[in-house]
């Protein structure tokens, strides 16, 4: 009985240690978009604006089950980064960084069932059949 409860509060600091470190991402996510978008704004003579093509979109998120890190997508590049928190070290390491610029001209790639030129084909019936019935 007492191993449980035991077990239990030392599962309860896990999470509560988990959840403070995606706060402090959170924290740190939002330090990057208004540090980004202010010198994006001295530099241009603009004003901070968000959502629009040329922000940068960033997101803290579980990396895996133990570790947390930023998502970091560059409209303006069309690039994805992924940063990988080490609380250890208290630093950002780099995990994965792709342009995706070529992958969204892409019509169908590594695509299951239904492809998308048989959902497309599909549509047109069903567009085809309304006009029908009118």
């Amino acid at each position: 009985m007492e191993n449980s409860a035991v077990t239990g509060a030392k599962n309860q600091q896990i999470l509560l240690v988990r959840w403070s470190l995606v706060v402090l991402l959170a924290v740190i996510a939002v330090s990057l978009l208004v540090t980004l978008g202010l010198s994006a704004a001295s530099a241009e003579g603009g004003s901070v604006s968000s959502g629009g093509k040329d922000d940068v979109f960033v997101v803290a998120g579980q990396i895996s089950r133990e570790t947390y890190g930023l998502y970091l997508v560059d409209y303006k590049n069309s690039t994805i980064c992924i940063y990988q928190y080490l609380p250890k070290t208290r630093k950002l390491r780099l995990m994965a960084a792709r342009t995706y610029r070529f992958d969204v001209q892409l019509d169908e790639y590594n695509a299951d069932n239904p492809l998308p030129r048989e959902v497309k084909k599909l549509v047109q019936q069903q567009r085809r059949l309304r006009t029908e019935k009118k």
